[in-house]
C-alpha cells in the first residue's frame, strides 16, 4: 500500500493523525523561534521586555476536565469522535529545569468513536472496549518549564517502556489520552499586554511514518492580566498557520494546518487554568484529500 493511501485511506490511520494533532493550543510552537529570549528560569513574573509564563517545578497535582470533538472527512467518508473525561496530572521536579508529569484518568463521562476508527482485534484476540481502555490509562512524560515535551527524558521513563508493551486499541487510546491530558505549552518569548509577538520555525513532522518539513508562523497576544479573583490570571491568545510538502514517488503530499486557541494561566501559582483550541488540518496526495477538524476544551483545578 502506498504512503498516500496509508495516510488518507484507512480510518485507523486517520484516528492516529488525530492523536498526533490533539494537542494544546500552544503546542505547535516547538524548537527554536525568531522572537525574544528563551527566558529559562522564568516564573510568571514581569521581566525585562514583558511577562514570562512558566510552570513551577512542583510538586503539584491537577485535575483536568476535558471535552473534545473530532471530525475527519476522507475519500472513505466521514468519521467523528467525541469525549468528556477527567484526568489527574501529578507534576514533580525532574531536575535540570524539567518536569515529570504522571497521567491517570479519573472519570470517563463520554467516549464515542466512529465506526472502524480503531484497529480491529487480531484473530483470537478479545475485543477491547475503547471506553474501558481510556478509563484504565496511566502514563507519564517529561517536559521543560514551558510544557514543551522532552523526548529523550520521556523515552527514558519506565512508564514509556510499559506503554510500548501495549498493542492495538490500548496503544491507540493511550496515545490519545496523553495528547489531550497534557499541559498547555507556553510561549517561549516574554509577552507585553496588548501586543502580539510573531514567531516562525521550520520543523520536521512525522505523520504515519512520512516525514514532512513544515514551516509554521505563530502569533501570541497577551490579551490581559485579570486580578479580580485575587490572583493574576493571564489570558493568552494564540493562532498559527503551518504548511509543508514532500515528494513521494511521483506524488506531492502537502500538509496545511490552521489553529487557534486561548490559554488562561495563573501567574501567581504558575499553573494553567483553562485552554481552548481548535484546528483544521488538510492533507492532500494527488486526487486524495483528508480534512481533520478538532477542538479541545480543558479546565484545570487543584486536585
Amino acid at each position: 500500500m502506498s504512503t498516500s493511501r496509508t495516510l488518507l485511506g484507512r480510518r485507523p490511520a486517520v484516528f492516529a493523525l488525530f492523536v498526533a494533532l490533539a494537542s494544546s493550543p500552544l503546542a505547535c510552537k516547538k524548537g527554536a523561534d525568531s522572537a525574544g529570549p528563551d527566558g529559562a528560569g522564568g516564573s510568571g513574573e514581569v521581566a525585562k521586555g514583558g511577562t514570562e509564563l512558566r510552570y513551577k517545578a512542583g510538586p503539584v497535582k491537577l485535575r483536568a476536565d476535558v471535552k473534545f470533538s473530532f471530525k475527519a472527512t476522507s475519500p472513505q467518508g466521514v468519521n467523528e469522535a467525541s469525549g468528556d473525561l477527567s484526568g489527574l496530572l501529578d507534576v514533580s521536579d525532574a531536575g535540570g529545569g524539567k518536569l515529570k508529569v504522571g497521567l491517570t484518568v479519573a472519570e470517563v463521562r463520554e467516549f464515542v468513536l466512529g465506526k472502524d476508527m480503531l484497529p480491529p482485534p487480531k484473530e483470537g484476540e478479545t475485543p477491547v472496549d475503547p471506553k474501558a481502555a481510556v478509563q484504565s490509562f496511566t502514563g507519564a512524560f517529561v517536559a521543560d518549564n514551558r510544557g514543551e515535551l522532552d523526548e529523550a527524558g520521556t523515552k527514558a521513563l519506565p512508564e514509556t517502556a510499559a506503554a510500548k508493551e501495549k498493542k492495538g486499541v490500548e496503544a491507540a487510546v493511550g496515545g490519545f489520552a496523553t495528547g489531550v491530558l497534557g499541559l498547555p505549552e507556553l510561549p517561549k518569548a516574554a509577552l507585553v499586554e496588548g501586543k502580539t509577538v510573531e514567531t516562525t520555525e521550520r520543523k520536521d513532522e512525522n505523520l504515519q511514518g512520512l516525514v514532512i518539513p513544515v514551516d509554521t508562523t505563530s502569533k501570541f497576544t497577551l490579551v490581559k492580566i485579570d486580578s479580580s479573583s485575587g490572583k493574576r490570571i493571564a489570558e493568552v491568545k494564540y493562532e498559527s498557520e503551518s504548511s509543508g510538502a514532500v515528494e513521494q514517488g511521483k506524488q506531492m503530499i502537502t500538509l496545511d494546518v490552521a489553529a487557534e486557541g486561548t490559554v488562561l494561566f495563573n501567574l501567581d501559582e504558575q499553573l494553567p487554568v483553562r485552554r481552548t483550541s481548535s484546528s483544521t488540518t488538510n492533507i492532500s496526495a494527488g486526487q486524495m484529500n483528508v480534512e481533520i477538524v478538532n477542538s479541545i476544551d480543558s479546565t484545570f483545578t487543584p486536585a
